[in-house]
């Protein structure tokens, strides 16, 4: 449940800025719609990941005091 709240309340956030970035990026470039959407796409999809790739190897307490 931890897991679920941290998703929502963290990654779901930086995911849509990078999204959002990207597209005003892209948009402005003058690039055509289908390359736009691509990159707005992989760029909330890339930053989602790090919610599913990032180390748990560590102790659970030291992981969360490096993260604050």
């Amino acid at each position: 449940m931890e897991r679920k709240e941290e998703a929502i309340k963290r990654w779901f956030p930086l995911a849509t800025v990078a999204a959002g970035i990207s597209f005003i990026v892209t948009f402005l470039l003058n690039l055509p719609i289908d390359r736009v959407i691509a990159s707005t796409s992989m760029a909330g999809v890339i930053v989602f990941s790090g919610f599913f790739f990032r180390s748990f190897g560590k102790d659970e307490n030291k992981f969360k005091q490096e993260m604050r």
